[in-house]
């Protein structure tokens, strides 16, 4: 085999995927390998050594060994550690999950994404994602931490548009088991604009909050082009004439 393209996670071992364990028990029995291209999640990790692996130390078992390699470690509250490490440039169109310690990059070639996390995405993360990911066109959020810092009521009066993240090119946006923060974060046209915005999965009551019963003008206009929205409950629309207005595209 000349070609390789793992994406990979692994969880219950005893420490994390590095260059050294790539090399040592899988590039070692490839002898004909002469492109690798990996993305790989090593998950639910109990670390017991001190001083605890770190991004720099990771990254530095792939670079000796002369790949172009970034990671990020994220260690929890329950004692458990994750650690995310990418061949660079990345060339798969979907990537392992990411959470809010990933340090951005250029991922031209990514459509699909999904974040989640145990700690709370602030406006400054998503930033991070709009610039990192210019062609996204599916987004899954799934974090029901709620977030410390919010932007609409500051924008809504100060009227400052510098803070706005664009997301061009996104179709499909789920949130999965989210804090309402989140979906205002999303829907409302003063945190972020989502002109292609055709598919939206959301729990209804969320949706109705944030858009104060299908009649707030922030969220309007992100909502104007949807075309289906998949609820996470069962849901008679049946007599509800703001609902359909507000979407005119159902």
């Amino acid at each position: 085999m000349e070609k390789l393209t793992l994406s990979l996670c692994v969880q219950g071992r005893a420490s994390f995927i590095d260059g050294n364990y790539l090399a040592n028990e899988i590039l070692s029995h490839m002898l004909h390998l002469q492109t690798f291209h990996f993305d790989i999640v090593t998950q639910y990790i109990t670390i017991n050594e001190e001083p605890r692996p770190c991004s720099d130390s990771i990254r530095r078992t792939f670079t000796e060994a002369g790949r172009d390699t970034d990671c990020y470690v994220d260690y929890y509250l329950n004692g458990t550690g994750r650690c995310h490490v990418y061949s660079l440039p990345f060339t798969l169109e979907r990537i392992r999950h990411i959470s809010h310690s990933f340090p951005g990059g250029m991922f031209i070639n990514v459509r699909i994404l999904r974040v989640f996390d145990m700690y709370p995405f602030e406006n400054a993360f998503f930033a991070r994602i709009a610039l990192a990911f210019p062609l996204l066109n599916h987004l899954t959020i799934s974090n029901a931490i709620k977030q410390k810092k919010k932007s609409s009521h500051q924008l809504e009066n100060s009227e400052e548009e510098s803070s706005i993240i664009e997301y061009p090119h996104l179709i499909e946006l789920v949130f999965s088991c989210v804090h309402i923060d989140y979906v205002e974060q999303f829907l409302s046209s003063l945190n972020t604009r989502l002109p292609c915005l055709s598919k939206l999965h959301v729990q209804y009551e969320q949706l109705v909050t944030v858009t104060e019963s299908f009649t707030r003008n922030a969220t309007r206009i992100n909502c104007a082009k949807l075309k289906h929205i998949t609820f996470h409950e069962d849901v008679n629309l049946e007599h509800s004439k703001d609902f359909y207005i507000y979407f005119p595209l159902l």
